[in-house]
């Protein structure tokens, strides 16, 4: 072999070598490395599903409290969120025609009653004298008239003067009778005239607070028409809406926490009501919670935060971030370490806790899932898995 033709033969194998060599290069450099992933054991966890809903602080008892007579109001004594006591005046109206009224009911009492008392008795003590001096006479003239020292006829007017007296002693008793009863009318009449005029002064009928108030000075009044509306203060109402899913997991009478921003402090209710009807717009069920307010420090219309605790569950809980939803349902990636893949699952969820959700079916306890960098992976894909505990 000539000099030329094996400097050929050794370009034309190092140029192979080359070759060969880059096409090497080329194919590492187009495989990707494995994906890192963060995965976490999927573990029974024991959680209390306990619910946290904001509700306005009511009064327990609203009353609408108006005068029983009509009227023009002179006197207002209170105002709107006024703290009020049992029996207080809280407005009045000009009593002058209630006044005239007791006058003249007073003026027919005292009229008949002196009737009664003088005239009409005097009549009934002279109708009795009368007949009791017949009755004496009468019998003194039959003992007499039976020895013969008397006319027949003398008895017998007696008898029919007897009869005449008593017939006159019954009229004045009559119309003692009828006196005494329009006595008792006149009686009547006058205390309803005062319960009228003591019915111009408005007082509250319980311990409370003025929530409204209605009408002013100067207005005229109908009878019925509320001037103030009250609300108890001792016992307070929270009213909070719970969810349609969830109203089934409460009951009335149980006991529940809230916090009551303004006063600043945590107090135990009771569930006194639930609807029987939801909301229309918000689904949501009333529930009317009472507490206790003897201090009174708590105020109509502060915000209370009301926990009201569910049942407990055991479930197996993982992080909301490791779930993904499509059109096939709701999945994650669980991780295999013998073959350092991850395989996509179907799986069916419940509640929310937190940053946690609940999973049913489809997870077995002592999996390892995907919860970061799950985005974009393959069912069968092999990652880089990066452990981290429940707690970190």
């Amino acid at each position: 072999m000539n000099s030329k033709k094996a400097k050929f033969l050794i370009l034309i194998m190092i140029l192979t070598t080359l070759l060969y060599g880059c096409k090497r290069t080329e194919k590492v450099d187009m495989e990707d490395p494995p994906k890192p992933v963060t995965i976490m054991e999927a573990t029974t966890q024991n959680y209390s599903n306990d619910i946290e809903i904001s509700g306005n602080v009511k009064p327990a008892q609203l009353i609408k409290q108006g005068f029983k007579v009509a009227g023009v109001i002179n006197n207002v004594y209170v105002k709107e969120g006024d703290t009020i006591s049992e029996g207080q005046t809280l407005v009045s109206l000009n009593p002058h025609d209630y006044e005239l009224g007791v006058i003249a009911a007073q003026a027919q009492y005292d009229s008949l009653n002196l009737e009664l008392n003088s005239k009409i008795q005097s009549a009934v003590n002279q109708a009795e004298a009368n007949v009791d001096f017949i009755r004496t006479q009468l019998d003194r003239v039959r003992r007499l008239h039976e020895k013969g020292a008397v006319a027949t006829k003398t008895v017998e007017e007696l008898e029919v003067a007897l009869v005449v007296g008593e017939n006159k002693l019954q009229e004045a008793l009559d119309a003692k009778n009828t006196a005494i009863s329009q006595l008792r009318q006149a009686e009547a009449a006058l205390e309803l005239a005062q319960s009228r005029l003591d019915d111009t002064t408005l007082k509250s009928p319980i311990n409370g607070t003025i929530v409204k108030q209605i009408a002013e000075i100067g207005e005229t009044m109908a009878p019925g028409y509320p001037v103030f509306v009250l609300g108890r203060l001792d016992t307070l109402e929270v009213e909070v809406g719970v969810p349609d899913r969830l109203v089934e997991n409460i009951t009335i009478g149980e006991k529940v926490k809230m916090f009551i921003h303004g006063a600043n402090k945590e107090v135990e209710g009771i569930i006194s009501n639930i609807d029987t009807t939801a909301d229309i717009e918000t689904r949501t069920f009333g529930v009317k919670i009472d507490i206790d307010n003897p201090d009174g420090d708590i105020k109509a219309g502060m915000i209370a935060n009301v926990v009201i605790g569910m049942d407990n569950i055991s479930s197996i809980m993982i992080p909301i971030d490791a779930v993904t939803d499509d059109t096939e349902g709701t999945y994650v990636f669980v991780y295999d370490e013998s073959t350092e893949t991850v395989s996509q699952r179907i799986i069916e969820v419940g509640e929310v806790h937190t940053d946690q959700i609940q999973v049913i079916d489809g997870i077995e306890d002592g999996e390892w899932i995907v919860f970061q960098g799950q985005y974009g992976l393959l069912d069968g894909e092999k990652v880089n898995a990066r452990r981290v505990e429940n707690n970190d």
